[in-house]
């Protein structure tokens, strides 16, 4: 892991999002947040189908782009993940992105 630079942009990364299957809301942050109700569907979904969580993505993440599909719906968890942190590059080192 020391071998990892440290980045101060999330841009072609995503790895964060690479291990967190739900966006980790706190108890009623998605009301507070006024996220709409369409976009909790997924959520719920892949609660409800009790899946491996550790081995997908985010169900609002965009593999394609490497984006948060509903990035102004995000929650305070997310807000506070910053670029760089021991977090950062422990993230990418789990899921080999080396940028």
């Amino acid at each position: 892991m020391s071998d990892l630079p440290v980045i101060d942009s999330c841009d072609d990364c995503g790895a964060c999002c690479i291990r967190t299957p739900v966006p980790p809301f706190e108890p009623g942050e998605e009301i507070t947040r006024d996220v709409p109700k369409d976009l909790l569907i997924p959520i719920r979904e892949r609660i409800a189908a009790d899946q491996h969580f550790d081995l997908i993505p985010c169900v609002w993440y965009c593999e394609e782009s490497k984006l948060c599909r509903h990035y102004d719906y995000r929650p305070a968890a997310c807000r506070r993940f910053e670029p760089g942190s021991d977090a950062c590059r422990m993230s990418r080192w789990d899921v080999g992105v080396d940028i």
